[in-house]
């Protein structure tokens, strides 16, 4: 899975802003907090839901592991259901 090209981020402090462009037919703005926004960083390539946790949970206390996945999977649920995911 890949973030779709007609999603473009910016990030502002401590607050990742994503906007749809082109041909998204989602019409608004998506705020996330840093830990969300490095999801959706990990999503800007090539990538699978395992490789997201991983590469969460080599940065963040392994121990906090449940939370990680609970974060990566809300995450990614919400950008597809604005069609914001490749897949």
């Amino acid at each position: 899975m890949k973030l779709n090209e007609n999603f473009l981020t910016q990030d502002l402090d401590d607050t990742q802003v994503m906007v749809a462009t082109g041909d998204a037919a989602f019409n608004g703005i998506i705020r996330s907090n840093q830990s969300a926004a490095e999801i959706v960083n990990h999503l800007k390539e090539e990538t699978t839901r395992e490789e997201v946790i991983a590469k969460m949970c080599a940065k963040y206390d392994a121990s906090a592991h449940d939370d990680i996945v609970e974060d990566v999977d809300m995450v990614i649920a919400t950008l597809r259901r604005v069609g914001a995911l490749d897949e």
